[in-house]
């Protein structure tokens, strides 16, 4: 019976791979080539990322005699990296997945399924730290001349620190679900706590370079700390230097730690998975109905099914947050802003362009139309029973991207052309292009949602976070971008196309791909949304 339950969770994980819909239909061999090469390019940056980050510390702390704090570190950074990126989906699997009812109605152990769960998370997680590791172990081995315990010891903590990380993870999702299990709105909880981890996370990224730079020249006081408070990865800096001793007290604690993490989370999980939410009942009280248009009404479906997930959220309305950082950040930091317009040629002139490719760029993570139409699941029924015109249907979809992102799009721009007063012309064109390329990549999203459904899902995070329509639509956006910003290089702008020209001509060209697809939505796309099964 486990043996089944991990096909069943590993196949869950692939099914977004290499099947498409709810008939199973099986991609063409050109879908498993854009996915691939889209998974390679996210894992090569990630690689290069932290292959760049290690090459700084790896050369003064081996020289210095700190090898071992070098390891301890990048098992900081994979275990750190590890965590942000799955506690929100180990979460939503083990205790929020469509099917825990089901499976628990049936004569299985909870302590398999949990294990089950469990297994496919500690992949999620070598695959996020694994990277950082392998990185770091690429890096020391073209510094330093490791010896062969040490080869083999790094080998076994490419297995180990995952489960490590597991365990961590497991524990804050437990917590995090005991906490909001009898909440009526636990979305509120769920995203003030993962801007909290985006906001560590984004303020030790723009700080980076101060940090490795303290770290090298704190390193004996951080050594020291290290060994005290994160003992366990002391061990593992040790042990992946090739100390035997320390592999094994280090092996020892991570497999306790995770055996006891498994035993309190098999006794709690169906308390916890199949707890109700439970509020104060509302008293009727009679008063006029209101009547809401058919408009109004898919509107506002689509805004609460937004508003009621935190993971679709932060997911795909991670770009209007990121256009608000931005604005204010404009705005403490003008001074640096216009000093950056001097030192380049044409500043004055170009600035304004480059906010406006700024704020496109900040807009493009908002995905809110790519899993749209996959999120309706198994009601998607509801919506087709209804006297309703597909178009409708889409149009409410395509709305709320609109609503979610351009509005704030538009502030950014506004202040954006406040502090570097442009011409007039430009600043109406450089507020334009944006609201122009964000209906663009909402009508792409929801045609590549369409295209390529996914309606048989049991978490919702697996949709939002790993379909292949949102991932081809946020490097689509990308793309848009940057094949905008090769044409601007190519041309003579600023010779014989002026900067204003060449922004209407981009408004131009989006605007007419942008009709090229609305007519597709309504005509394709609005027959394809009654048809799904």
């Amino acid at each position: 019976m486990l043996k089944t339950l991990i096909k069943k969770q590993l196949q869950m994980m692939l099914t977004a791979f290499y099947r498409a819909g709810k008939n199973k239909k099986q991609k063409s061999k050109a879908g498993y080539l854009v996915y691939a090469v889209l998974m390679l390019y996210v894992a090569g940056v990630i690689f290069f990322l932290f292959y760049s980050m290690m090459s700084t510390l790896c050369a003064p702390l081996v020289n210095s005699g700190l090898g071992w704090l070098y390891f301890s570190l990048a098992g900081v950074l994979s275990v750190v990296l590890a965590v942000i990126g799955s506690v929100f989906m180990t979460q939503s699997m083990l205790y929020e997945a469509k099917d825990n009812e089901f499976l628990l109605s049936l004569p299985i152990p909870p302590s398999k399924i949990l294990f089950s769960r469990m297994f496919s998370l500690y992949i999620q997680n070598f695959l996020f730290g694994g990277l950082v590791f392998l990185a770091a172990v690429i890096v020391y081995g073209k510094t330093a001349s490791p010896n062969a315990a040490s080869v083999v010891f790094c080998v076994l903590l490419f297995f180990l620190l995952p489960l490590f990380s597991l365990a961590l993870t497991c524990i804050l999702a437990w917590l995090t679900a005991l906490l909001t299990s009898r909440m009526r709105n636990k979305t509120v909880f769920t995203m003030v706590l993962s801007l909290v981890f985006l906001g560590v996370y984004f303020a030790v990224y723009f700080r980076i370079n101060s940090y490795l730079q303290m770290i090298l020249t704190n390193s004996e006081a951080i050594g020291k700390n290290i060994k005290t408070i994160l003992y366990p990865l002391y061990q593992m800096g040790l042990a992946a230097e090739g100390e035997a001793k320390a592999f094994v007290i280090f092996a020892a604690m991570v497999l306790a730690l995770s055996g006891m993490v498994y035993t309190v989370l098999s006794r709690s999980f169906i308390r916890i998975a199949t707890a109700k939410h439970s509020a104060a009942k509302a008293k009727y009280r009679e008063k006029a109905l209101r009547v809401g248009s058919v408009d109004k009404s898919l509107f506002r479906k689509e805004l609460r099914r937004f508003t009621g997930s935190a993971v679709y959220m932060l997911n795909c309305g991670l770009g209007s947050l990121i256009l608000v950082v931005g604005a204010v950040a404009a705005i403490l930091k003008q001074d640096a802003l216009l000093s950056f317009g001097e030192l380049i040629p044409g500043g004055k002139e170009l600035l304004p362009l480059l906010g406006c490719a700024a704020v496109c760029l900040a807009a493009a993570p908002n995905t809110v139309t790519a899993p749209s139409v996959s999120l309706e699941g198994k009601n998607l029924w509801i919506l087709q029973s209804l006297p309703v015109d597909g178009k409708k249907i889409l149009f409410a979809k395509l709305k709320l991207h609109m609503v979610i992102t351009a509005p704030i799009a538009f502030l950014c721009g506004v202040v954006l052309n406040i502090l570097l007063k442009p011409s007039p012309v430009t600043a109406v064109l450089t507020l334009i292009l944006p609201c122009v390329f964000i209906f663009l990549c909402g009508e792409l999203g929801l045609l590549l949602n369409l295209k390529m459904p996914k309606l048989d899902w049991t978490n919702e995070a697996v949709t939002v976070k790993q379909s292949m329509s949102v991932m081809i639509s946020l490097f689509a956006n990308w793309g848009i971008i940057m094949l905008l910003a090769g044409v601007y290089f190519l041309l003579p702008v600023g010779s014989l196309i002026s900067n204003n020209l060449f922004l209407l001509i981009c408004i131009a060209v989006l605007a007419v791909c942008s009709a090229v697809l609305w007519k597709m939505l309504t005509g394709w796309g609005a027959k394809r949304m009654l048809l799904l099964q």
